[in-house]
């Protein structure tokens, strides 16, 4: 006769399929990405009433604190360095500002110096122009025009503005941006749809990076010359 076993009053666990396994990864995978641009997206959200598109629509202040960008050996200035100089001249031009802090490193083709150059050759005058050639990252240049003044307009790309102007607050200072890449500085923005693609998932990946950097205490150890992601 065929012993019969005591049922134990546990019953053996389901075995999980491969396809639930893929979507509980694929779950923690979003997850994990969805954290990852959380701090940066909260940054767009919170300044995009105060990020402006229009010169005349900036309100007044004192000073234009304009970003370094890559700046060539022989001076040239590049799309994004010319740009920024452009945006802040015009803010000079039409009144919305008195003065320029322009902020940049001078290790890499005294880009300070050379953008400060542009503003003066564009009919800036010498004496309005504050040039900061120690500005080797954001938070330098945040830091930096700190010391001088509370208040001022950021000049920078928009992908760059929320987290130039959540480090500046940081920092004491009351900011307001514009945003020159919507201005009609350039003749053209590129015709290499899948460069400008994968620019823009590069740039997106490394101003969440550069957030969350800030935010864990590591930005100043981590964070590389300005013009080499913003």
């Amino acid at each position: 006769m065929a012993r019969v076993e005591p049922e134990s009053g546990f019953s053996s666990p389901t075995p999980i399929s491969p396809t639930s396994r893929r979507r509980r990864r694929a779950v923690a995978i979003l997850g994990l990405v969805l954290l990852f641009f959380a701090p940066h997206t909260a940054l767009i959200l919170h300044y995009d009433y105060t990020i402006y598109e229009q010169v005349q629509d900036v309100p007044l202040h004192e000073y234009a604190v304009v970003f370094g960008a890559y700046v060539e050996a022989d001076g040239t200035l590049s799309d994004a360095a010319l740009e920024r100089v452009e945006a802040a001249v015009l803010l000079y031009q039409q009144g919305r500002v008195q003065r320029l802090f322009v902020s940049g490193t001078d290790w890499s083709n005294e880009q300070a110096q050379m953008m400060a150059l542009h503003a003066i050759r564009r009919g800036v005058p010498e004496g309005d122009i504050l040039v900061d050639g120690l500005g080797i990252d954001t938070h330098d240049t945040c830091r930096h025009f700190a010391r001088i003044a509370g208040e001022g307009v950021l000049v920078t790309q928009r992908f760059h503005l929320p987290r130039a102007m959540y480090f500046c607050e940081r920092d004491g200072v009351e900011v307001v941006g514009l945003a020159p890449n919507r201005l009609p500085i350039l003749p053209e923005r590129g015709s290499n749809l899948p460069a400008i693609v994968v620019t823009r998932i590069g740039r997106s990946f490394s101003e969440a990076w550069l957030t969350w950097s800030f935010l864990l205490g590591v930005y100043d150890r981590v964070s590389p010359e300005a013009e080499a992601l913003e």
